[in-house]
């Protein structure tokens, strides 16, 4: 009965953590181009789409195309001023998402990874 109420407990917590998983999210940050406009917004803050196009290697469509997806996922804002779009990093989504990933691995590894489980193999 033990072992039937941890495999629950396990499944319960792999599917916290599936559903706290945003793979587009996290697809979104593995191109490179994408880390580079996060930098650039880093270091500038609000741009437009111009200067940002200036400091990257890629046409302004395809910047434009980084800019868009980056938009549709919550990571960036977008306001349109006159006839520019100026985008900025929308700190606090991109926070609550990291956090909760990291909630839910803490919680997966507290479950199937006690800390002395690896001691024995360093």
């Amino acid at each position: 009965m033990k072992i039937q109420k941890q495999i629950q407990t396990r499944a319960e917590i792999l599917k916290e953590f599936s559903d706290a998983y945003d793979a587009r999210f996290f697809k979104t940050l593995s191109e490179p181009a994408r880390i580079q406009i996060l930098s650039y917004l880093i270091l500038n803050g609000r741009s437009d789409i111009a200067s940002i196009t200036e400091s990257m290697p890629q046409d302004r469509s395809v910047v434009s195309r980084h800019l868009n997806q980056m938009h549709a996922i919550g990571m960036l804002c977008c306001e349109k001023e006159t006839r520019h779009m100026y985008y900025s990093i929308d700190a606090q989504v991109f926070i609550d998402k990291l956090e909760r990933f990291l909630t839910q691995i803490k919680k997966c590894i507290s479950v199937c990874c006690p800390p002395d489980c690896c001691s024995k193999k360093r």
